[in-house]
């Protein structure tokens, strides 16, 4: 995507959304360096930077239809709506329908997501880090904790209890 649009063009049309702490430095493996990527004071974040706040923002504009126009933007929440790897938002078959995506970089894991229950949308970005712990334990442990806030979220904005299959067994680390 980005040999198409350009790392420069993402950030544009970025920040034309009002998004001033989401940027693209440079695309994935080498080449595609941003103008914000030849900036020194953000070699430190790789391949670039967000925040929670923001990101939620973006995907209520997606769901609202607003990032490009409202085809792309479907399209947008359709492909994240089939997310099949529930480590985060989601982890233990949550019977909510919901479009979500995580990720990780360095040392932080992040999900982000809509939620679409019976007693509204949720949207919600949770980003979890920096631990002194071996990357496989922290890895499972952070996606455990943002599991769990979310499910907090859930009870606590929406009121929803039941949102695991009768029969569902969590496995956690």
């Amino acid at each position: 995507m980005l040999d198409v649009l350009t790392t420069d063009a993402v950030n544009a049309r970025m920040e034309s959304l009002a998004f001033k702490s989401i940027k693209i430095l440079r695309k994935v493996g080498a080449g595609g360096e941003s103008v914000a990527g030849k900036n020194p004071e953000n070699k430190k974040y790789g391949l670039g930077f967000s925040t929670p706040r923001e990101m939620v923002f973006l995907v209520e504009k997606l769901e609202r239809g607003e990032v490009v126009n409202a085809s792309a933007s479907n399209e947008m929440i359709d492909l994240v709506k089939r997310e099949q790897s529930r480590f985060a938002i989601g982890r233990g078959r949550w019977q909510v329908p919901m479009a979500s995506k995580y990720g990780a970089l360095d040392s932080l894991r992040s999900a982000v997501g809509i939620l679409y229950t019976k007693n509204g949308r949720l949207a919600l970005s949770i980003t979890v880090g920096r631990h002194a712990r071996s990357q496989l334990v922290r890895r499972e442990s952070d996606y455990l904790l943002i599991s769990r806030f979310s499910q907090t979220l859930m009870k606590e904005l929406l009121g929803l209890t039941h949102f695991l299959p009768q029969n569902s067994v969590q496995k956690f680390i």
